[in-house]
């Protein structure tokens, strides 16, 4: 049964924090925990989470800020499930930051933790929401407000992210999902398929690949293609609802083809990139970025970038398979972007530009900043068509156009939409002396100098124009969110995630992405932070002295005793006594008279 957790907005009479000194509680609260507790655990709306729990009367559930935060500072600090456990047992930070004062508050067994992401999981597959990425923008939207961060100017950078998966050749991973068929037949089955599946089932399917002489690698991925066709047919009636049957049709499907009613291996060329890496996560994907080879997910990541304001935070994180392009990830958070924050710039690099991103940008009225455009530069050794002025009309269409030497000519629509041409004056043309390497010089049989282009072309020329013309200032926008994108892998050994799964993965993804939030508001209010704490000043009037002590209990008792032990009391006084009952007093007392 859900129940919301309050207990930490009502602080103890009495706690294990009590018992430190004063220097040191007042570091562990001014430390990274007291920051994460106020900033993320104090601004975490639970009721989100509710529908993970059942609505009639049962034991209370475990607190859900407490969950997520176990979650976050795991990504955070990149530890496994047991550090993570031990540290929320005995670390007196850990649980400051997850709202407990006693050592002894709050326990629960490890178990509840997987529970609470199994329900998390679950949720996901039957509704498509990421309750922690629901959290993440709830907590993050209040921390843009309560620091009056500026949003309209954001940048976004895209990362490969590794799974938990080992790397599988090819004969091996198709030996692996027949060992895995085998487990899923019955008894009876098993025996009937014994001697044919009998070569593969030895020993891990590593020691069926080390066993093979040089020169069969090929001969025995050909005979398992017939076997897998064989299995696919036979066990269809009975296990076809079964996920490793599944498995088995989807990797013959991407491994092998029929032709003339012959199983044929296909080319590794033709394999597509989506294909299965591995049968402990099916969702990852291949990818090869700069000649290096991934296996896993691609992470996008947006944060603010006004120079105005005195830190950034990262608004958004994705994660989708690898094969995912980097403007189809911006089409898909731009929307949300736009409802959220001011966003009215966005700066990118090349990889970030596609037919559906600029009209969804003009769309929005958002400027796109790209520090390098997609595709192959222009020669310069020749007049490309981004040395070209061109005028519009009010429809943003092409009208008139200017070469780098001055000749200016109209510029009239094609035959096909979308695309242009211009006929500059021949005889400027013939004595110009950049004719030879321009753009307009005569192609294919004709006589007279043309120019042709269609709308991508102009809409890239354009492009190039404006990044030439960038002032330094906002061409230096983008690149400091490659830092926020180190930051936020840094926890994960070697950029990779000791999950598997997209959903997990996400998870991390977005749970560090909350540390790194939190560590930058750290900074900045430790930068901020008064030298000495407060004093409270209680002016006393003499005819109160004889009832002293009962006054101070009062007021002990009455005075939020939060506010009070951030504070110094000074009692100032005239003629006070000498003898004062101070230990009634749990902060520290300053005493001053005059006359």
């Amino acid at each position: 049964m859900y129940r919301a957790n309050t207990s930490h907005l009502q602080g103890n009479l009495f706690s294990t924090l009590d018992k430190l000194p004063s220097g040191v509680r007042e570091i562990l609260e001014t430390s990274w925990a007291g920051t994460f507790r106020h900033e993320v655990f104090g601004r975490l709306d639970e009721e989100p989470f509710a529908v993970l729990y059942s609505t009639t009367g049962s034991r209370p559930n475990v607190p859900v800020n407490v969950l997520v935060g176990l979650e976050i500072l795991k990504s955070g600090f990149g530890w496994s499930d047991e550090e993570m456990y031990h540290e929320f047992l005995l670390n007196l930070q850990v649980r400051y930051a997850l709202g407990y004062e006693n050592l002894g508050d709050g326990y629960f067994a490890i178990r509840t933790v997987y529970n609470f992401r199994n329900a998390l999981s679950e949720h996901m597959q039957k509704s498509g929401e990421n309750l922690l990425d629901v959290a993440f923008r709830q907590v993050t939207d209040e921390q843009l407000s309560a620091f009056a961060l500026a949003t309209g100017k954001q940048r976004m950078d895209s990362t490969q992210i590794a799974s938990d998966i080992r790397q599988y050749s090819r004969l091996q991973l198709l030996d692996e999902v027949l060992q895995r068929v085998n487990r899923m037949l019955t008894s009876d089955d098993q025996s009937r398929y014994g001697l044919l599946l009998a070569p593969y089932i030895k020993g891990k399917s590593g020691h069926y690949v080390y066993r093979l002489q040089g020169g069969e690698y090929k001969k025995h991925l050909a005979q398992i293609g017939p076997l897998m066709d064989q299995l696919i047919t036979e066990l269809a009636s009975e296990y076809a609802d079964d996920p490793i049957y599944q498995m088995l049709v989807r990797v013959f499907g991407e491994q092998f083809i029929l032709e003339y009613d012959e199983v044929q291996l296909l080319p590794g060329k033709m394999v597509a990139a989506t294909s299965l890496q591995s049968p402990d996560d099916p969702e990852a994907t291949f990818h090869t970025k700069n000649g290096k080879s991934y296996r896993g997910y691609v992470v996008n990541v947006t944060e603010t970038c006004d120079p105005d304001n005195d830190f950034q935070l990262v608004v958004k994180t994705q994660t989708e398979s690898n094969v995912t392009d980097d403007a189809a990830m911006l089409v898909e958070a731009l929307p949300e972007l736009v409802e959220r924050t001011e966003l009215d710039t966005l700066s990118t690099d090349g990889g970030y530009n596609s037919p559906e991103v600029d009209p969804l940008l003009d769309e929005y009225s958002i400027d796109h900043i790209q520090t390098a455009i997609r595709g192959g530069k222009p020669d310069p050794t020749q007049v490309s068509l981004s040395d070209f002025t061109f005028d519009f009309n009010h429809d943003d269409e092409p009208i008139q156009a200017t070469c780098s030497q001055g000749q200016t000519f109209p510029i009239e629509l094609g035959r096909t939409e979308g695309r242009y041409i211009g006929r500059p004056d021949t005889e400027v043309c013939n004595t110009c002396l950049f004719f030879a390497r321009c753009q307009v010089r005569p192609r294919q049989g004709n006589h007279a100098p043309t120019l042709y282009f269609n709308q991508r072309e102009l809409l890239l020329a354009r492009k190039r124009q404006d990044l030439d013309a960038l002032p330094d200032h906002l061409r230096n926008l983008r690149p400091p969110v490659e830092s926020t994108v180190r930051s936020i892998k840094h926890p994960f050994r070697h950029g990779r995630v000791l999950l598997r799964g997209k959903f997990r993965v996400a998870s991390a993804i977005t749970a560090s992405a909350f540390m790194v939030n939190v560590r930058r508001i750290h900074l900045v209010l430790k930068r901020k932070r008064p030298a000495a704490a407060p004093a409270l000043q209680l002016p006393v009037n003499h005819s109160l002295q004889p009832h002293f002590p009962a006054f101070l209990c009062f007021l002990l008792l009455s005075y939020s005793f939060r506010q009070l032990r951030r504070c110094n009391i000074v009692l100032s006084c005239n003629n006070w006594p000498h003898s004062l009952p101070i230990f009634l007093c749990p902060v520290p007392l300053t005493l001053s008279s005059h006359t």
